[in-house]
């Protein structure tokens, strides 16, 4: 029997997950989909609606479980999909920042590295508990800031991991629509999560040329995404033949960000506002025999690659895909233990590391300093000291001072409290 254990199921995102994995169940072959989190609420919610939506369809089996053990037991593959600390902790990585005049972000800067300080040690018990329980599964990592946690667990060693992230597909996408080209894009990749660059990048199987000399980002952005796009365009006229991660501007443009962020106010306020809504049509749709979804957190993006990574773990023939795995010669600008995202050929027999293009002169400096931080990070976030957690954050960037460092950690102390694990 094939399990799929999803951790943190009952999130608002979890239903568009199990609308693409119903979409393609008949390739999957999976027979049950277990569903664990820690609000019990939300995972009830959830799971009625998510077992009502299988059923529907003739799909696998959906049921909840109300342990982590119980959750990984087991399982074949464990989709770790969580929010230590919620949206009240995510408010702070995106604020506390601000007070120091650094972007507040929860995957880079400060803000991701308080993110890893909950998100880590969580991620490492799940390995425990799989490697107790469900011995030989994969672990899928969906939780940010992905490239520390995914570090985090190759350094631990107990569980074979793969980290995920769709920004990169996005990020095309958005581009393709701007240009107004249809087709999906092809492009080679190096960096490291949330700070890589795109290159030989071909859309609908056209090369992407010279960018024209005005392009405006998509509709659909906000403020914040708009900022990200102009600096990402940016970023691409000062690096011909490249297109950078979306992410990247906030190391490179931070002022903006802040000056930004402090007028219109924490991005984690809008979420928490909309959260009622989606729950609300969760639980309606859970009553009925044949549910009809209509909204889910998230873009199809997240189903969408969470199906490609698990279909291509369980097939014969190897797909191509984006992942975030330990480096092992994909590319000479990081060290080989080093967790990067590149792209790999994947299939049941194992995953190929496909060689990497060379990054842009400009970001080499950057690069060395994001790989420092992040191994530090890993290592810091594992435990409760403060003196590797100071190093670690004043490795970052964004910060670069062990004394700034000390104060922004003895002020997360107080706005955190009990959300994080701290040195006694």
């Amino acid at each position: 029997m094939t399990i799929l254990t999803v951790l943190g199921g009952g999130s608002a995102y979890t239903p568009g997950l199990l609308k693409a994995l119903i979409a393609h169940a008949a390739e999957l072959r999976l027979d049950t989909v277990r569903l664990y989190d820690t609000d019990a609420e939300r995972l009830a919610i959830v799971g009625r609606l998510g077992a009502a939506m299988a059923q529907a369809a003739g799909a696998f089996r959906v049921e909840t479980a109300a342990t982590l053990e119980d959750a990984v037991r087991g399982a074949a593959m464990v989709l770790n999909s969580t929010r230590p600390g919620g949206l009240a902790a995510r408010r702070i990585d995106e604020t506390l920042p601000l007070e120091f005049d650094i972007p507040g972000q929860e995957t880079v800067g400060p803000g991701g590295f308080f993110y890893a300080l909950r998100s880590v040690p969580e991620a490492l018990r799940v390995a425990d508990a799989m490697q107790a329980l469900a011995p030989g599964a994969v672990l899928l990592n969906y939780t940010n800031p992905s490239n520390i946690v995914t570090q985090a667990l190759a350094d631990q060693g107990k569980v074979n991991v793969v980290g995920m992230c769709d920004q990169s597909d996005e990020d095309l996408e958005s581009l393709a629509h701007a240009l107004g080209r249809s087709g999906h894009p092809a492009f080679r990749c190096n960096g490291l999560n949330h700070a890589t660059w795109f290159s030989d990048v071909s859309i609908g199987g056209e090369p992407l040329g010279e960018l024209p000399g005005q392009l405006t980002p998509p509709d659909s952005y906000d403020e914040e995404h708009q900022l990200r796009f102009a600096y990402s365009l940016a970023l691409a006229r000062a690096n011909p033949g490249y297109w950078p991660n979306s992410y990247l501007p906030y190391y490179l443009y931070p002022a903006a960000f802040v000056e930004q962020a402090r007028r219109v106010g924490p991005r984690s306020d809008v979420v928490a506002a909309s959260l009622p809504r989606y729950y609300a049509h969760f639980e309606e749709q859970g009553r009925l025999a044949a549910p009809q979804l209509s909204i889910y957190r998230g873009s199809a993006g997240f189903g969408d690659m969470a199906v490609n990574v698990i279909r291509a773990l369980l097939a014969d023939t190897p797909s191509e895909l984006v992942l975030n795995l330990p480096n092992r010669g994909a590319t000479g600008a990081f060290d080989s233990d080093c967790v990067v995202e590149t792209r790999a050929r994947v299939s049941r027999h194992g995953i190929e590391r496909i060689p990497a293009p060379p990054l842009p002169d400009s970001f080499v400096d950057l690069a060395m300093a994001l790989e420092r931080y992040q191994r530090l990070a890993a290592r810091a976030a594992a435990d409760s000291a403060d003196g590797p957690r100071i190093a670690a954050l004043a490795a970052n960037p964004l910060v670069g001072d062990a004394a700034l460092a000390g104060r922004m950690l003895a002020r997360a102390r107080q706005a955190y409290g009990d959300l994080i694990r701290w040195q006694a």
